[in-house]
């Protein structure tokens, strides 16, 4: 298992070795969509971790995550839950996937994915 350091390290190289130096941003936000569908309508809501944050906004990401993140109401007001999808063996790191988007192929190479899981899309970007 990686070491978040080791991590960091291993994305640097990989970067320097494919001639790779992005200018990606830091993903420190969240956007929680309720579909038109729901009999509540559309919502939209927005999450700004830069500001406050708990342990959850320092998770690694995974193909193949053991945490999710949830919308749970606490004492009336919305927050966001991290909860496992599985069971988690002591040790495991915990990570969740972090679902971002976006619209530049080069930003997409740039933000290269080390789970190292066999359905690895390669880039913790959705493309």
């Amino acid at each position: 298992p990686w070491r978040w350091g080791e991590k960091m390290d291993a994305i640097e190289k990989t970067q320097q070795r494919l001639g790779l130096r992005p200018n990606l941003p830091d993903f420190y936000n969240m956007a929680l969509e309720r579909p038109h569908v729901d009999p509540r309508g559309y919502g939209m809501l927005f999450v700004d971790a830069s500001r406050k944050a708990g342990l959850g906004s320092s998770f690694s990401h995974s193909c193949d995550p053991s945490c999710e993140v949830r919308v749970a109401a606490v004492s009336g007001q919305l927050s966001l839950a991290m909860t496992t999808l599985r069971d988690v063996e002591r040790g495991e790191e915990l990570t969740f996937d972090y679902n971002a988007v976006t619209e530049s192929l080069t930003e997409y190479s740039a933000a290269v994915c080390l789970c190292g899981h066999s359905s690895c899309r390669g880039s913790f970007l959705h493309f």
